[in-house]
C-alpha cells in the first residue's frame, strides 16, 4: 500500500514474506481461463496491461446524450487489470442530475441505447460489433448501495428497432450476492424481455470471478466461473457493441451514503471475444 511502511523484525520479515509467497493473492479468486478456448477462434482481447488497446476501445459512455466532458470514462490500472473509478471531483453524466459513471465501449453512433436524449452528433464508429460468439471477462465488482458495475451489450441500430440489450452481469452493488442476467428488448419486436436474478455463492466484491456470455441464433447463455448458470430462449439478431461500466445514482440501486469514500472501483483483468471454429 503506496504511503505507509512497516518496520518489521528481521526474522518476523522473512517468516511473513515465505507466507505470503506460498499463499495466493486472494483466496476467493476464481483463477483466469487460458487463451485458447477449445472449440472456438480468439477474435479480440485486450488483457488490460497498462493501456486500452486503441482499436478496440472507446472511453466515453454514449457521447451524443450529454456534452463530450461528462461522458469521459475515469480509469487507471492497477496489477495489470483495468480499474474503471467514480472519483469525487468526477462530473455528473447529466446537469442537473446525480448519476456518474465510467464506462468503456466497442462502438458508437448518434442516439445508440433506446431513445436516447440528443446534445451533440458524434461520428459512428464501430471497432467492434461482432454477431454471436463466446465473450469473457474477468473482474471485480463493488457492494455498496447506490451503485452498479455492468457488462453488457446494445444492438448497433442499423435499422431502429435493432437497439435489444444483453446484460450479462449488471451487478447492483446493494444485493452482494446476486447479480442481473437480462435480455432487454426495447423495441425490438422479435426479442423477448426477461429479466432473472443470478444468486451466486459468493461476494462480488471479495474476488475476481469469471462472467461469460454464449450468444447463438437462438439463445443466450450465461457462465459464471465456466459453469452454466441460465440460458435465455431468445437472442437480438444482429451485431452489438460491448460496454463495461460503473455507475453511481443511476436511480435504480438505492441511496448512496455520503460518508462511503471515493474511488468507487469495477476492476477487469481482460476481455475476451471468441468466434466458433
Amino acid at each position: 500500500m503506496v504511503g505507509t511502511k512497516a518496520i518489521w523484525p528481521t526474522v518476523a520479515a522473512v517468516v511473513l514474506a515465505c507466507v505470503s509467497l506460498a499463499q495466493p493473492a486472494q483466496a476467493a479468486d476464481a483463477p483466469p481461463n487460458p487463451l485458447d478456448r477449445p472449440g472456438w477462434t480468439l477474435d479480440r482481447h485486450d488483457e488490460f496491461n497498462g493501456r486500452l488497446d486503441p482499436n478496440l476501445w472507446i472511453t466515453n459512455y454514449l457521447e451524443s446524450r450529454t456534452p463530450e466532458w461528462r461522458s469521459r470514462a475515469r480509469y487507471g490500472f492497477r496489477n495489470d487489470a483495468l480499474v474503471l473509478r467514480i472519483d469525487n471531483d468526477q462530473p455528473t453524466y447529466y446537469a442537473g442530475d446525480p448519476m456518474k459513471v465510467s464506462s468503456i465501449q466497442t462502438g458508437q453512433r448518434t442516439g445508440l441505447h433506446k431513445t436516447s436524449p440528443l446534445d451533440h452528433s458524434i461520428p459512428t464508429v464501430w471497432k467492434y460489433a461482432p454477431k454471436y460468439g463466446y465473450f469473457e471477462i474477468r473482474g471485480k465488482t463493488s457492494a455498496r448501495s447506490g451503485l452498479h458495475a455492468a457488462f453488457w451489450t446494445v444492438g448497433k441500430q442499423d435499422a431502429s428497432n435493432q437497439n435489444a440489450e444483453i446484460d450479462i452481469m449488471e451487478h447492483p452493488g446493494r444485493t452482494p450476492r446476486n447479480f442481473n442476467f437480462c435480455l432487454h428488448k426495447w423495441s425490438d419486436p422479435n426479442v423477448s424481455e426477461v429479466n432473472n436474478s443470478i444468486s451466486v455463492g459468493f461476494d462480488l466484491a471479495n474476488g475476481m470471478h469469471i462472467y461469460a456470455l454464449e450468444w447463438t441464433p437462438a439463445q443466450v447463455k450465461l457462465y459464471v466461473d465456466n459453469v452454466l448458470k441460465k440460458t435465455i430462449n431468445a437472442s437480438p439478431a444482429y451485431a452489438s457493441a460491448f460496454l463495461l461500466g460503473i455507475y453511481e445514482n443511476a436511480g435504480w440501486t438505492g441511496s448512496v451514503d455520503p460518508s462511503d469514500p471515493r474511488p468507487k472501483e469495477f476492476v477487469v483483468d481482460y476481455f475476451r471475444a471468441y468466434r466458433k471454429s
